[in-house]
């Protein structure tokens, strides 16, 4: 008979290598994912409609791992976390970074990537991520984002003003009419969304990315409540099977260019 240490030994290899996200999959038919498709190449929509991007294409692969159907649920970004906590919608996955405001609500899954933080603004304006540069100008940020609260915090209360808007987009098109100056944005949203486009073509990224504060070199995951960690169990399990097979780096090669994210590596 196998002693209780033989036992226990057996059980930790069996978790580590045996239990996966698909022996975890029981209980969930269907996972409702709230998410803000208007960030380009990490969710949008394309021409027909459909989400589509970076994290809808994880979730799917985590669904599929968890032998459930994923449904969408458009929301606006700032108001994701009241949906999920209303149990509106059973997780979030919009390229939410973790930071110590947000864990005091939610629990987070395993990290799945990192992306740095720039100002976007004309090629000319000469401006700059400084607090003496952008004094006097009008700067763009998401509602409810990292970026929005580290300009509010750093910027807005120095001669800054921060427009926040609830649609990136939005944000593209005041960018565009001079109805902005700049923008505060995770540099992969920038590109895809607005600099790859002919109306991007006068804009760039100017200065280094921002990186005085923690926030902003953040770590994306997946948002749940914190009752939900059985759940959240099966959700790393998968996330850890995409990352150690390749799934994870080959599909960001179909979004990314080389260097915009910072793929996580699996977390033992």
């Amino acid at each position: 008979m196998m002693n209780m240490k033989n036992w226990l030994l057996a059980v930790a290899v069996g978790l580590s290598a045996g239990f996966g996200a698909t022996a975890l999959a029981s209980e969930w038919k269907e996972l409702k994912i709230g998410i803000e498709p208007g960030y380009a190449p990490f969710e949008y929509k394309n021409a027909e409609g459909e989400i589509v991007g970076f994290d809808p294409d994880v979730m799917a692969r985590v669904c599929e791992k968890l032998q459930a159907k994923c449904v969408w649920v458009e929301q606006s970004f700032d108001s994701l976390i009241p949906a999920l906590t209303a149990r509106k919608i059973t997780l979030i996955h919009s390229s939410m970074q973790i930071t110590p405001q947000r864990e005091k609500v939610l629990a987070f899954s395993r990290p799945i990537y990192g992306i740095p933080t720039q100002l976007m603004a004309r090629k000319d304006s000469g401006l700059l991520p400084t607090v003496e540069s952008l004094k006097g100008k009008r700067v763009g940020a998401l509602q409810g984002s990292t970026q929005e609260t580290y300009a509010k915090k750093q910027w807005g209360s120095n001669g800054v003003t921060i427009i926040s808007y609830q649609d990136q987009n939005q944000t593209f098109a005041d960018l565009t009419a001079g109805r902005i100056d700049a923008a505060i944005i995770e540099k992969p949203n920038g590109q895809s969304g607005f600099l790859n486009r002919p109306e991007g073509s006068d804009f760039a990224f100017l200065g280094e990315p921002i990186t005085d504060d923690a926030a902003l070199t953040g770590e994306i995951a997946i948002g749940l409540r914190k009752s939900d960690s059985k759940l959240k169990q099966a959700i790393d399990a998968a996330l850890s099977e995409l990352q150690q097979d390749g799934s994870m780096a080959n599909i960001a090669e179909k979004y990314f260019k080389p260097g915009e994210v910072d793929l996580k590596n699996v977390k033992q």
